[in-house]
């Protein structure tokens, strides 16, 4: 039995987003090392850009601890540099928010989709 090719949803969810969706960027702050020769290292900014389509919960969905108030889904196209993760910043356009948790949606292990939690910082 042949496996199902999941990179063609994988390019059509970027695709979508590309033509629905808007310009973004991730960014994640990880914390410097230390180097016994020159002693503490700066902690490291990443950053990626990426394309998402932001969007509000049903008010069914918000169950006042894993969804809040306020709180907005983020789909975000499988191209970024690395995958999303708690505590990463989402900025988009003026829109500054922070991933709460990402549900990357990966049949087969190929990611077509990450589907986060984003809250306002």
């Amino acid at each position: 039995m042949a496996k199902f090719d999941y990179t063609r949803p994988a390019a059509t969810a970027k695709r979508l987003l590309d033509r629905f969706g808007q310009a973004g960027a991730i960014s994640r702050s990880t914390p410097g090392g230390y180097d016994p020769e020159t002693g503490p290292t700066d902690p490291v900014e990443l950053q990626s850009p990426c394309t998402v389509a932001l969007l509000e919960f049903d008010n069914r969905q918000i169950d006042g601890e894993l969804v809040r108030i306020g709180d907005r889904r983020a789909l975000i196209a499988p191209d970024a540099a690395f995958e999303p993760d708690a505590g990463d910043v989402l900025t988009v356009a003026s829109e500054v928010v922070q991933v709460v948790r990402n549900r990357p949606l990966k049949p087969a292990g190929v990611i077509v989709l990450h589907d986060c939690i984003v809250r306002a910082s």
